[in-house]
């Protein structure tokens, strides 16, 4: 019995979410809706029916302003030599450097905080 109930209350639950999806989109959002393109053209690409135009951002004047002002603080960088080894396996392993920064984030110093 409890199984029987089980199946009628599922058929019912999926009756009712697929009688959701039978209804036309004309009905929901109504026929005089723009278009997505007729949207974002309205919204990105013209004001008054005048095509905008991208600013140049940067300069390479301003560009090269912000390097000068901006500068990286140093991160000194270790070199560390690996001599080969076997590993737990019995596995060789040829000797090789690798490095590391001593910082584990490079930083950029404050305008006027690496002069003097």
């Amino acid at each position: 019995m409890r199984k029987m109930i089980l199946i009628l209350t599922v058929i019912w639950i999926n009756s009712g979410v697929l009688s959701g999806c039978a209804g036309s989109k004309a009905k929901v959002f109504g026929t005089d809706m723009p278009s997505m393109k007729t949207i974002h053209d309205n919204k990105f690409h013209k004001i008054n029916d005048e095509r905008l135009v991208k600013p140049n951002r940067f300069s390479s004047d301003k560009a090269e302003e912000v390097h000068e002002e901006f500068k990286w603080l140093p991160n000194p960088t270790l070199t560390m030599y690996v001599f080969k080894h076997l590993t737990t396996a019995s596995h060789p392993i040829p000797g090789y450097n690798t490095f590391f920064r001593l910082y584990t984030k490079n930083h950029i110093a404050a305008p006027g905080e690496q002069e003097g």
